[in-house]
């Protein structure tokens, strides 16, 4: 029986042997080396709690993503930024490669893919993730505007999850596959 969660090894396949680069990162952006292990230990606990964990197609870029993210986030709380901070702002987006042609298109084609998917939920439950995932509304205030008690909306929220989970998981029929995946290339 293994003792690690499934979380846990996609985290040590996928997204630790990436650190160096987000140390790096986060380094540039606080010019200090403890700021920057506490930047992407947070990246990481955000990551931690993100449920769709498992849509994420590209980790290391998302991770990269969300470091830069924080970093920002951080600055602008702090009173006093250093001018060699603002100055790797545009260092940082050349840092995080900006997708080309076909990431955008297959990313258009996964976004279709999860509308479709949401669509076919039922109706209660995708109530419930439109107004708690989307809307960001808290758990009490979905709850109360569906007249639902917040048991019953956790219920209704994590069952629309799974089935999300599932209908993403599933592979795309070869009608819906995005231009220049592997089986439209072999037809063409």
């Amino acid at each position: 029986m293994s003792l690690l969660r499934e979380i846990d090894r996609w985290f040590i396949d996928e997204v630790l042997p990436h650190e160096a680069r987000y140390l790096a990162l986060a380094r540039r952006m606080t010019g200090n080396r403890d700021q920057a292990a506490d930047l992407v230990h947070d990246a990481y606990t955000r990551l931690f709690r993100d449920e769709a964990w498992r849509a994420i197609d590209h980790p290391s870029a998302y991770v990269l993503r969300m470091v830069r993210n924080l970093a920002i986030q951080r600055m602008r709380r702090t009173k006093i930024v250093s001018f060699a901070s603002i100055a790797n702002l545009d260092e940082l987006e050349q840092a995080v490669p900006a997708p080309d042609p076909f990431d955008r298109m297959v990313a258009r084609h996964e976004l279709r893919r999860l509308a479709n998917a949401i669509r076919e939920l039922p109706a209660r439950c995708r109530d419930v993730m439109l107004l708690r995932r989307f809307e960001e509304l808290p758990p009490r205030e979905v709850a109360e505007r569906l007249g639902l008690s917040l048991s019953t909306m956790e219920k209704r929220l994590a069952r629309a999850l799974v089935l999300l989970t599932k209908a993403l998981q599933q592979e795309p029929t070869s009608s819906a596959q995005a231009p220049g995946s592997p089986a439209r290339r072999k037809r063409s």
